[in-house]
């Protein structure tokens, strides 16, 4: 059982793996009395009961060992772990509950929803800007059941400070001095989430297995909702007086170098992979006569309409067949390279309220409405997003309007707000994840790196909280293009949108788009910074011409040849090889007729293989090793890929939008299609050899310059080192 042993195991176990216990294994569970087959999808049920019969009903069940019952040692007063790691500082508190059988278990989860719904939850609110961030979660599972609360501390804030605030928010609920309305706007959030989980096959999917999982009826398993409106508000509170008796685990991370494992780098002879390997069950698979699904296109008119709010405003409208759900988004072509105080002016609207609500009553009107409300920033792009139900769309767009036209912010809020981003930012540059994204983007971009391009800590501190949302009401004076999808008819979506872009709209126009250029150096460069890590994480990346239809099938095929775990860089790196944790290579074309292309590779490695690797993936980039066989798997798998992967309702608006952006025509997948079932090895390596084989690259390595092979490394490319403050712009 988990918690009483090394999750893992250690090494020993990973050298000495008994095959004879892996057999047994399987043969004690792999039975069909242990099993369930969930299928969700446009099938004929009969039909398939028939066909699940015939192939299964042969199973011959096998008596399970009956589940053995863990006993947990009680928990008495705090326990306390400590690690080291370098990084922002963390606390973790973990409170046992119960499993998810328990009568309990109902009232728990609207606990932590009390806790942290995202919006108006007592931690969202009362610690907003009292940590740098925090929240909670809960687990149940058969067994066992616990719940946590995280959180991570302001500059000069203690974990110990931390700790006392996120326990403060348990004493609020146990003293039952909460406000009534949360319960119920709870059970609106999860029929919500309910709702849009089933829109989808995979969420019905994932329904049906957490049930069987979980040893649930379906029944039961739909009951949580109605389970949870029957419950009051002395119940949650008994709950929390019971399970947050003062008995938890609290775990700090503290800001330090950990103790570096020392792994050697065995000597492995490179497998022979046959691409073309067919096992028995497979050869007889393929082989199968199957009726073919045809590929099924967008219609304009028919899966969606387009229509005309106010001059260079545009709607976009599609149906939502399924319920009551709605989501909107308002795209205004004005991003950060345009104006980079947007990303703060979108952080302090978040604690910002109206003339009439205040920062805190937005929060809880919006969670009371069971609409989700965000605001995000592109380098070209601001989008205003809105989802939730269609009968609150009205409502849910006025209090939008309303915030984005009158905002208003309290006092002491952006003199607490600075500390935290930038505290945030002091974090990011001991983040080994972040530093190689900001390395990455720096060999790319240069000064034009999102990382150079922020607004200096000195600077940010300056700014006027009035500029910044002003800023951010004069989003709505430029042209747009707004998205529906839902329920509602357009017309009756377009006269409410048409009221907030009447009379009074300036009908500015958006600045040009600013395509953004990869260097291209004349030979390979590789940029290293140096950080005591066991593992190595590297990219390569070469600059492409911009996005060209043209090249689209040819693209799709060389990126099924090479990506995944059945293509050609993890099969050669990972399995083949054993350089790498991780690897994996993508062609990536521009979201934008104008952007570039861009090929990128990324290797997780053992530090001390680094040099090999990388000298590895280059001869993949630059000498694709031409395979008959890897090619018709790759072809067959885009074909099938374009007869079953229908745009749901959802995606339809998002599609469009892409085409009209990318400049090409609606719906281009049927000569996408055409032109991939034509194709033929030659071309695919046509592409290679143009666009990829040869060319510079640009090599970013994050990792401990003890454990790498710099020289071998230094045959690769010019090695520059840089330090954190050189990629980062604050």
């Amino acid at each position: 059982p988990y918690g009483q042993q090394t999750i893992l195991g250690s090494v020993e176990h990973l050298k000495n793996p008994s095959l004879r216990r892996m057999y047994e294994f399987f043969e004690r569970y792999y039975v069909p009395n242990n099993m369930a087959i969930i299928i969700s999808g446009d099938i004929d049920i009969p039909g398939t009961i028939e066909l699940i019969d015939a192939h299964f009903s042969g199973w011959e069940p096998a008596k399970l060992p009956k589940p053995e019952k863990w006993k947990e040692k009680s928990l008495t007063g705090v326990e306390r772990v400590e690690v080291s790691y370098p990084g922002e500082e963390y606390v973790l508190l973990a409170f046992r509950t119960v499993s998810n059988h328990h009568r309990d278990a109902e009232a728990l989860t609207i606990i932590d929803m009390i806790l942290d719904n995202r919006v108006a939850g007592l931690i969202n609110l009362n610690l907003q800007q009292q940590v740098r961030d925090a929240g909670s979660y809960p687990i149940q599972s058969n067994d066992y059941g616990a719940q946590y609360l995280w959180g991570i501390p302001k500059q000069d804030q203690t974990l110990e400070e931390v700790e006392t605030l996120l326990l403060a928010q348990l004493e609020i609920i146990k003293s039952g001095d909460f406000e009534d309305w949360i319960i119920p706007a709870i059970v609106t959030d999860f029929k919500k989430h309910y709702k849009s989980r089933f829109e989808r096959n995979t969420g019905r999917v994932e329904l049906l297995r957490d049930a069987f999982l979980a040893f649930e009826k379906w029944r039961e398993a739909l009951g949580e909702v109605e389970r949870m409106e029957k419950l009051r508000k002395k119940e949650i509170v008994k709950a929390a007086i019971k399970y947050f008796d003062g008995d938890y685990v609290a775990g700090y991370r503290r800001d330090g170098q950990q103790d570096l494992a020392a792994i050697e780098k065995p000597a492995i002879d490179p497998i022979a992979i046959d691409p073309g390997r067919k096992s028995s069950f497979m050869a007889r698979t393929m082989a199968m006569e199957v009726e073919e699904i045809e590929p099924s296109y967008i219609v304009p008119g028919r899966d969606f309409r387009t229509g005309t709010i106010a001059s260079g405003v545009r709607l976009y409208y599609s149906s939502n067949p399924v319920n009551d759900l709605f989501s909107l988004s308002i795209a205004i072509d004005l991003g950060l390279l345009a104006d980079n105080r947007l990303a703060v002016a979108r952080e302090l609207l978040d604690k910002s309220g109206t003339s009439t609500l205040d920062g805190e009553k937005m929060k809880k009107e919006w969670y009371r409405l069971g609409t989700d409300f965000s605001i995000s920033n592109g380098d070209h792009r601001t989008t205003i997003s809105l989802s939730g139900l269609d009968e609150n769309f009205a409502t849910s767009l006025a209090l939008a309007m309303q915030l984005l036209r009158e905002p208003s912010v309290e006092a002491g809020v952006w003199e607490e707000l600075v500390p935290i981003l930038l505290k945030r930012r002091t974090d990011a540059m001991t983040d080994s994840r972040r530093i190689g994204e900001a390395l990455y983007q720096y060999n790319r971009l240069g000064d034009q790196a999102p990382y150079q391009r922020i607004i200096p800590n000195a600077e940010l501190e300056g700014l006027e909280p009035a500029a910044l949302l002003t800023l951010m009401s004069s989003l709505l004076d430029y042209g747009a293009t707004i998205s529906y999808n839902g329920s509602l008819p357009m017309e009756r979506g377009a006269e409410e949108l048409a009221r907030y872009y009447g009379a009074g709209f300036a009908g500015r126009t958006p600045p040009p788009y600013q395509a953004l250029t990869t260097r291209r150096p004349d030979a390979t460069q590789i940029f290293f910074l140096h950080r005591e890590m066991a593992q190595a994480i590297c990219r390569i990346e070469i600059g492409n011409p911009p996005y060209a239809e043209s090249l689209r099938p040819a693209i799709q095929l060389y990126n099924e040849y090479v990506s995944g775990m059945s293509g050609l860089v993890f099969q050669e790196l990972r399995e083949a090889r054993a350089l790498a944790y991780s690897a994996g290579a993508r062609y990536l074309m521009g979201q934008h007729r104008q952007e570039e292309n861009l090929m990128v590779g990324t290797i997780g490695c053992q530090a001390d293989k680094t040099a090999e690797a990388v000298q590895a993936f280059i001869a993949i980039f630059d000498d694709t090793p031409a395979s008959p066989d890897r090619f018709a798997a790759a072809k067959r798998a885009q074909i099938q890929r374009y007869r079953t992967s229908h745009l749901g309702f959802r995606q339809v608006l998002g599609a469009v939008l892409t085409w009209e952006r990318q400049g090409v025509a609606i719906d281009p997948r049927g000569w996408r299609y055409d032109q991939i079932r034509q194709a033929e090895l030659a071309a695919m390596l046509d592409f290679q050899a143009e666009y990829i084989a040869g060319r510079p690259k640009l090599i970013s390595i994050v990792g401990d310059r003890a454990r790498i092979d710099m020289e071998a490394l230094a045959a690769v490319g010019e090695i520059t080192e840089l330090e954190v403050e050189e990629i980062f712009g604050f």
